[in-house]
């Protein structure tokens, strides 16, 4: 893993397992007070997601799917700066990344994202 040195590179594995990524989501299901879903290890994205979303409340179901989308596309993305271009962001900077975007799509009127209130 071009990220943490410690895996071999996989989906899984870059957007859920390894130590950058699971420093991101902790921060960001801690602020909407949702650790007890944070993935533990190297487990299958698509799986852990199914399985998330049916711990958070109905209300909040499509909120929460538009932000595991922005987080997995930002942290793929700091993969390809990290491969491609030399450059590295730590977690705090990503979070940071992600609620600024978050904030632009409930701007642009994206509104599943305001059920996620105490994220922003």
């Amino acid at each position: 893993c071009v990220i943490c040195d410690q895996e071999a590179e996989t989906m899984d594995h870059i957007l859920l397992g390894c130590s950058l990524s699971r420093q991101v989501w902790i921060i960001l299901l801690s602020r909407l007070g949702l650790t007890a879903v944070a993935a533990h290890g190297d487990v299958d994205t698509f799986r852990w997601w199914a399985w998330a979303r049916h711990r958070v409340h109905r209300s909040s179901r499509k909120g929460f799917d538009s932000l595991i989308m922005l987080t997995c596309w930002v942290l793929w993305k700091e993969r390809n700066a990290r491969t491609f271009r030399n450059e590295a962001k730590d977690a705090r900077e990503l979070c940071l990344e992600i609620r600024q975007e978050a904030a632009l799509w409930l701007w642009a009127g994206y509104s599943t994202l305001s059920s996620l209130a105490s994220f922003m």
